[in-house]
C-alpha cells in the first residue's frame, strides 16, 4: 500500500495546541498566525497536487 504521511492532520493538531495554550494564557501570540497558517497550507496542498 502507499500511504502518504497525513502532514494535514499534523498541521491541524499542531494548530490546536497552540490554539489551546494561547486561550489558556499559557503562549502569548500576538501575530494573526491562524491566516498565515491556512495560507502555507493551502499553499502545501496546491503545490502538491501539480507537483505530480
Amino acid at each position: 500500500m502507499n500511504r502518504k504521511f497525513p502532514i494535514f492532520a499534523v498541521l491541524l493538531l499542531i494548530v490546536a495546541v497552540v490554539w489551546l495554550l494561547s486561550d489558556l494564557g499559557i503562549l502569548v501570540i500576538n501575530v494573526p498566525w491562524l491566516p498565515v497558517v491556512l495560507g502555507v497550507i493551502a499553499i502545501g496542498m496546491i503545490y502538491n497536487r501539480f507537483k505530480r
